[in-house]
């Protein structure tokens, strides 16, 4: 082999050897140990079914729906009696008083229909404002668990397939919840006038 071809693979050697110097670092620095895990599990839907606020929040306004159901059904009632007699005097009625008073008739009609869909949205949203207190409540309830246990991961119930004794905090935060907000001040939407809000009821 001659001097200039050794030359050659001399320099093709150093020049490999400084790419891999490069590219891989003679002292790697190690990656940062992790906590080992602290593990909490809590089943949320559970906490807001059985605190006694949210069963509170949930009786008050069962009672307010089916006040204002019956207020409805008396009203279709009327109307349809209305519309009845309307029928058996068509005979012997005009025709344009006729139009007229059915126009009227379908006219309440609409009415109503825009009243129960005004109410009902109106009980829907005081439903999600009373919960929402009472999630936040269970949300601190939870998290008091979490710096008293020092965990560092909450699992939600529903995505754990297996659990050891002991990690499913969720009746604990029941009793906190209990005791931090018992009851929860709920803005009831009156049932004569399209929606406007009642004095707030509070659960007892």
């Amino acid at each position: 082999m001659g001097l200039f071809v050794r030359r050659r693979m001399v320099g093709a050697l150093l020049l490999l050897a400084a790419v891999l110097a490069t590219a891989t670092p003679l002292h790697a620095q190690p990656a940062p140990a992790l906590p080992p895990p602290v593990i909490l599990i809590v089943d949320m839907a559970e906490i807001l079914q059985q605190a006694k606020a949210a069963q509170e929040v949930h009786a008050i306004l069962n009672k307010q729906y089916t006040a204002y159901s019956k207020e409805v059904a008396e009203q279709e009632d009327e109307l349809q009696k209305g519309g009845t007699e309307l029928e058996r005097q068509r005979t012997v009625m005009a025709p344009d008083v006729y139009n007229t008073r059915a126009r009227d008739l379908q006219q309440r009609y609409d009415e109503l229909g825009k009243s129960v869909q005004a109410k009902r949205a109106a009980l829907q949203q005081s439903l999600n404002e009373a919960m929402d207190k009472v999630k936040n409540a269970a949300l601190e309830a939870v998290a008091d668990i979490v710096k008293e246990r020092r965990a560092n991961l909450v699992l939600e119930k529903q995505a754990v397939v297996y659990e050891p004794e002991g990690m499913d905090v969720t009746a604990d935060a029941i009793k906190r919840l209990d005791q931090k907000l018992p009851s929860v001040a709920v803005n009831l939407p009156k049932l004569d006038d399209g929606g406007a809000t009642a004095p707030p009821a509070k659960s007892k």
